[in-house]
């Protein structure tokens, strides 16, 4: 997916993430459990998202 200027999404979310990755790691809690936190949380958005269609 990119944007009308023709850059990719992933440009643009990948420097965020690996950001909110690395705060959550200095905070005390593992990657492995950020990592499968974020992707819970977008699973149930996701989920929510289509069920109010």
């Amino acid at each position: 997916m990119t944007t009308s200027d023709g850059h990719p999404a992933e440009d643009y979310l990948k420097p965020k993430l690996e950001a909110l990755i690395e705060g959550a790691v200095s905070t005390g809690f593992s990657r492995d459990v950020t990592v499968a936190v974020l992707i819970d949380l977008l699973d149930d958005s996701v989920a929510l998202d289509v069920e109010t269609r």
